[in-house]
């Protein structure tokens, strides 16, 4: 908005030049996304819906294991299935559909420097990607197959077009309305949720915003943001009748606000005090600087955003890190907008902090890696035994020399950036990013021996292929192991609390450390596998009823 950009035109130099700033997101987004197998939790659930589409044609409505999942619709599933029917010769399935969660990453980055640059000037751009690889948040889920990384896309192209209403008004609507309706696309109804209501407000938060053109833009931007969810919608009644409307329900209710969150507000704090740092205290100085201005668009747009990201995952949802993923783009905005006006004191400490901070985190990791190889420290090398009993290290030199350069790098890169308000910024993205290469270079392996369900997956198909054919009931069975089952063995399996479950002879239950209670009927057990121990330790058991 060209009155936004006026009143906050950031006239500072850039941060880094292109090419670093290419390169810095190239690492950021390749290191850790492929070279392992599908990991327990969100990487091996999200796959299942890509690998239905790419062994049973399941392209409109999203499956796991042969069951419809409703936790996002499928447009993350899409490009996963595109880019692994792509790299298919070059790449094992998960890991090129897990280049999703790149692509999705580098465009929600790319669109809200796009909006930070259209509502704060020029060189607001490339600040606000820099803060946005800083967040600590974004870190895991942009490197594990996690379809809300599509949302957040969709969230920063709307808030984007909204940034370029003053000056071109159609333009701008609809390309916010696209950005909402492939929001929609990616995170359903609660994406509608965030970003409609800000649309609608544009205008009333823009003086320069009240005119017909720009009310016309709007219109047009919403009314494509209703279209793409209607097509969707449309299609899917046609293919599956009666699934639009149980998809529908079940989408509203992921909004309706529940106490769940406020009972326990410490862990809710908690959650989002570390997600979004640190853009929340940069966010905050942000608003607090210019409380005379909170009216203009550059300010009002991005904290009515926030403020409906924040009450969304306050009051609705599961309290899990994911979940809190809709927060980061309006705080990616307000924090360029913090950053460029911090004091000469507090960008200093600000830029102290983050090279502390790292420094810290790196030694942690060298001495989990430590406790792993050489189990040194003791206590810690016994807690991570209690875990994995049967770990064992490997390549130890090759791992402490990559380790060791990264840990240079860490320490060198960060004095050489450019002494500008920006510093800050960019140290925060350099260590983010140095700090996971690190992580992965000296943990992977640690990762891919406890996350890892394909020796429980084809242990099992070999037990089942001695068994006569039929069914199998789960109990106790979350989805990660379902997806894990189907896409490692080809093993699909039925609720135990469904009708058909009563006609299957073989029985697959799951249980988590100390809840290993036997099966409460009649049966036989003909196997167990355990994976960990402690009270994390998973148990699978695979019964013949009598």
């Amino acid at each position: 908005m060209q009155n936004a950009a006026s009143r906050f035109s950031l006239d500072l130099p850039a941060p880094l030049p292109a090419w670093q700033l290419g390169l810095l997101l190239a690492v950021y987004l390749i290191v850790g996304t492929t070279g392992h197998l599908p990991w327990r939790g969100d990487d091996l659930t999200y796959l299942g819906p890509i690998h239905a589409i790419l062994t049973r044609d399941a392209w409109l409505v999203p499956e796991l294991a042969g069951e419809t999942l409703r936790d996002f619709p499928p447009l993350y599933y899409w490009v996963g299935a595109l880019l692994a029917k792509a790299l298919g010769g070059l790449l094992p399935v998960h890991d090129a559909a897990r280049l999703a969660s790149s692509l999705f990453t580098a465009a929600f980055l790319y669109w809200i420097g796009v909006a930070a640059r259209r509502l704060y000037g020029p060189a607001a751009f490339a600040p606000a990607i820099l803060l946005g690889v800083s967040s600590l948040g974004l870190v895991v889920h942009a490197h594990e197959t996690q379809p809300a990384l599509a949302q957040l896309a969709g969230m920063a192209l709307c808030y984007a077009g909204l940034g370029l209403l003053s000056e071109r008004p159609l333009a701008g609507g609809l390309q916010a309305g696209l950005g909402a309706g492939l929001a929609f696309l990616a995170g359903g109804v609660p994406a509608l949720v965030l970003t409609l209501p800000v649309m609608l407000l544009a205008p009333l938060l823009c003086r320069d915003c009240r005119s017909r053109p720009v009310i016309g833009g709007i219109a047009a931007g919403c009314a494509i943001a209703l279209l793409i969810p209607a097509a969707w919608f449309t299609a899917v009644a046609i293919q599956q009748p009666g699934e639009a409307a149980r998809w529908w329900a079940s989408d509203v209710a992921t909004i309706l606000p529940h106490a769940e969150h406020l009972d326990n507000f410490g862990r809710l704090l908690q959650l989002l005090g570390w997600f979004a740092w640190p853009l929340w205290p940069i966010a905050g100085w942000a608003i607090w600087r210019n409380r005379h201005g909170l009216t203009t668009p550059a300010l009002a747009l991005p904290i009515v955003a926030c403020l409906l990201a924040v009450g969304l995952v306050t009051t609705t949802g599961p309290l899990r890190p994911a979940s809190a993923l809709p927060v980061l783009p309006a705080f990616c905005l307000l924090a360029t907008l913090g950053t460029s006006t911090l004091r000469r004191g507090a960008a200093n400490a600000f830029d102290w902090f983050s090279v502390v901070a790292f420094t810290f985190f790196a030694i942690l990791v060298w001495l989990g890696w430590s406790a792993l190889s050489f189990s040194w420290p003791p206590g810690l090398a016994r807690q991570l035994a209690r875990i994995a009993p049967n770990f064992a290290s490997h390549d130890i030199g090759l791992t402490a020399a990559i380790g060791a350069l990264i840990s240079i790098a860490l320490l060198v890169l960060p004095q050489l950036t450019r002494r500008t308000p920006w510093r800050g910024a960019t140290n925060w993205a350099l260590g983010m990013t140095l700090l996971w290469c690190l992580a992965v270079a000296l943990w992977q392996p640690w990762f891919a021996h406890t996350k890892n369900y394909q020796p429980v997956a084809g242990e099992l198909r070999k037990v089942l292929a001695g068994q006569t054919e039929g069914c199998i009931a789960r109990h106790g069975v979350a989805d990660t192991q379902r997806a894990a089952l189907d896409y490692f063995a080809g093993i699909q399996t039925v609720d135990g609390k469904s009708a058909r479950a009563s006609e299957c002879s073989l029985v697959l239950s799951y249980a988590i450390g100390g809840n290993t209670r036997k099966l409460n009927e009649p049966a036989e057990l003909i196997w167990e596998r355990r994976l960990g121990g402690g009270r994390k330790a998973e148990v699978f058991r695979l019964y013949r009823r009598d």
